[in-house]
């Protein structure tokens, strides 16, 4: 029949929780600690992960509000500059104009004191000229 040896099944118990007691001591605390931190580390990392990815995320949408604003700003000033541009324009063709008006009526000012200054000298001329031609002819 099956017996049982009470003295070895205490020596087996006491045996056990001996090991039990060196292992979870000397290997299971310390694997567990340094898998604790290691854990606390990967977790650490992947919340700086998370977190650096939330503030690229909000840099660019900054960015992309920054360069709409500055492509308004810029299509602004081109206008501004459009409009600066083509009111210089205009003032420069009216300063033109007045400036051409003023030299046509200072030329046909001119042009009229020549033209009675060459009516003039024609007469005198024609009377010397013939005066001399009477006097060759004459002569």
């Amino acid at each position: 029949m099956l017996s049982i040896n009470f003295s070895e099944l205490i020596w087996t118990i006491i045996n056990f929780f001996l090991l039990y007691f060196v292992l979870k001591r000397f290997l299971f605390d310390p694997v567990c600690s340094f898998m604790d931190a290691r854990q606390a580390k990967i977790d650490a990392g992947l919340d700086a992960e998370k977190q650096a990815r939330e503030t690229v995320e909000q840099n660019r949408e900054k960015l992309a509000a920054e360069k709409a604003e500055a492509r308004i700003e810029a299509s602004r000033i081109l206008s501004e500059a459009e409009q600066d541009a083509e009111k210089r324009h205009a003032e420069a063709l009216s300063a033109a104009r007045v400036d051409a008006a003023e030299k046509l009526k200072a030329g046909q000012t001119q042009l009229a004191g020549q033209s009675t200054l060459d009516e003039k000298t024609l007469e005198k001329q024609s009377g010397e000229l013939s005066a001399l031609l009477t006097q060759r002819i004459l002569g």
